[in-house]
C-alpha cells in the first residue's frame, strides 16, 4: 500500500519537477502578470499603433499640409530661325493649412494619441485578469490535490489499524476488505486531482511562462485612485478620439491649397545677358459640403458607434462590480460556514474513532464520518481559494492591475 502510495509520488513528480525547473520563481503576482504581458501578442500591435500615432502628432505640427514637390521644366526653340531661345524653369510647391484645420489635426493626433494609451492600459488589464483567472484555477487544483493527499494518508494508517485489528480476532475480514477498498478509492481521486493539477499549472504556464505559483493570499481590496475603470477609460478615449475625427473632416472639406515658387532661365542669341525670372503660384482646390458628405457621415457613424460602446462599457464596469462585491460577501459568509462545519466534523470523527477502538462503533459508521469530515476539508479550501478569487475578480472589476 505505501509502494503504491511512492510510486504515485513519483509519477507526479515526473510530471511537476520539469515545469518548475524551467522558470525561477516569481516573487508576487505582479511579476506573474509583468511576465505574461511580455509575452501577450496585443503588446506588439499596440506599440504599433503607438508609433503610428506619434508619426500623427508629429505631421500635424509641421507648417505644411503635405509633402512639397519639386518639378523642372525644360524648353528649346526649334523653329528654323536664329534666335537659339532656351528656357529651364525650376519650381517648389507646398499645400498649406487652411484656417482651422491644422488646430482639428493636431487635436485628432492628440485624441489618437491618448486612445493608444489607454488601450495599452486596458489590454494589461485584460492580461491580468486572464493571469488571475489561471492562477487561482491552479491554486483550487492543488489544495484539492492536497487535501485529497491528506485523506489518503489519513485512511493508510487507519487502514493499517483495521488490518491489525482483523489479524488479531477483533474484527471480521470483511472491515479489513471494506477498509482496504475506502483506500483504492482514495488513490484513484488523487491520481484524477493530481492529472487535474497538471492540466490547470500547465495552461498557467502557457499564459505566464513560468509554473511557480505566487502565494496563495487574496489581494488587498482597493479602489481606483482616480475612480476611473482602465476598461471605461479605453472606451472613453476612443469616443473623444472619434469626436476630433468628425471635426478634422468637417474642416476638411477640400483639399489643402499649395504654393508655389519658381524660378525662370532664359537665353536667346539676341539677347546679351540671359534673363531670369521669379515667380510665385497659388492653386485653391474647389470643395462643397456634398463633396465631403461621404468623410464626414463615417466620421458621425464612427462617433455614434464609441459614444453607444462607451455607454454599454460604463454599464457593464458598474455591473461587474456589484456583482464581484455581492461574491465577495458570499465567499467571506461560505468560508465562515466551512470553516463550522470542518471543525464540527473532525470532533464527530475523533469521537467515532475513539469510540471505534472501543467497540462501541461500526466500521461503516467510522468511514461515514471520515468522509464526511474530508468534504468539509475540502469544502474549506475551496472557500479560501474562493475568497481569493473574489478578491481578485472585485479588483479585476474595478480596473486595478496587482
Amino acid at each position: 500500500m505505501r509502494a503504491r502510495r511512492l510510486s504515485l509520488y513519483i509519477a507526479g513528480a515526473a510530471i511537476v519537477l520539469p515545469c518548475l525547473a524551467s522558470a525561477a520563481p516569481p516573487a508576487n503576482l505582479k511579476t506573474v502578470v509583468e511576465h505574461a504581458w511580455s509575452r501577450s501578442a496585443e503588446v506588439r500591435t499596440l506599440e504599433a499603433r503607438q508609433e503610428e500615432a506619434a508619426a500623427a502628432r508629429s505631421t500635424a505640427q509641421s507648417w505644411i499640409a503635405g509633402n512639397p514637390t519639386v518639378g523642372l521644366a525644360q524648353r528649346n526653340d526649334r523653329s528654323p530661325s536664329l534666335r537659339d531661345q532656351r528656357e529651364s524653369e525650376l519650381s517648389v510647391s507646398a499645400p498649406f493649412w487652411l484656417p482651422g484645420q491644422k488646430s482639428a489635426r493636431q487635436a485628432w493626433a492628440a485624441r489618437s494619441t491618448d486612445e493608444v494609451a489607454a488601450q495599452l492600459l486596458q489590454a494589461r488589464l485584460a492580461v491580468a485578469g486572464e493571469v488571475r483567472i489561471r492562477f487561482w484555477e491552479a491554486a483550487a487544483a492543488r489544495e484539492v490535490l492536497a487535501e485529497k493527499d491528506d485523506h489518503l494518508h489519513h485512511l493508510e494508517q487507519f487502514a493499517d489499524e483495521v488490518q491489525s485489528r482483523v489479524k488479531a480476532g477483533d474484527l471480521a475480514r470483511s472491515d479489513g476488505l471494506l477498509a482496504q477498498q475506502e483506500v483504492h478509492a482514495a488513490v484513484v481521486a488523487l491520481a484524477m486531482a493530481r492529472s487535474q493539477a497538471a492540466q490547470a499549472l500547465a495552461r498557467y504556464q502557457v499564459l505566464t511562462g513560468t509554473a511557480e505559483l505566487p502565494p496563495l493570499e487574496p489581494e488587498p481590496l482597493r479602489e481606483p485612485a482616480d475612480g476611473v475603470n482602465a476598461r471605461l477609460a479605453a472606451a472613453r478615449a476612443t469616443e473623444s478620439r472619434a469626436l476630433a475625427g468628425l471635426r478634422l473632416a468637417e474642416a476638411t472639406r477640400s483639399e489643402s491649397p499649395s504654393l508655389a515658387v519658381s524660378l525662370r532661365h532664359e537665353t536667346e542669341n539676341n539677347l546679351a545677358e540671359p534673363n531670369r525670372s521669379i515667380g510665385i503660384a497659388l492653386q485653391f482646390p474647389i470643395g462643397s459640403k456634398a463633396r465631403n458628405r461621404p468623410a464626414e457621415s463615417l466620421a458621425q457613424t464612427q462617433l455614434a458607434t464609441a459614444a453607444a460602446e462607451a455607454a454599454q462599457a460604463a454599464a457593464t464596469v458598474a455591473s461587474d462590480a456589484a456583482l464581484a462585491r455581492e461574491q465577495v460577501a458570499h465567499a467571506e459568509a461560505a468560508l465562515a460556514a466551512a470553516t463550522s462545519r470542518a471543525a464540527a466534523m473532525h470532533e464527530h470523527k475523533a469521537l467515532l474513532e475513539k469510540s471505534f477502538r472501543l467497540g462501541e462503533s461500526s466500521l461503516a459508521e467510522v468511514l461515514r464520518s471520515n468522509a464526511l469530515s474530508h468534504e468539509a476539508d475540502v469544502a474549506v479550501r475551496q472557500q479560501r481559494v474562493a475568497l481569493g478569487a473574489a478578491h481578485a475578480q472585485l479588483n479585476q472589476a474595478r480596473g486595478l492591475l496587482p
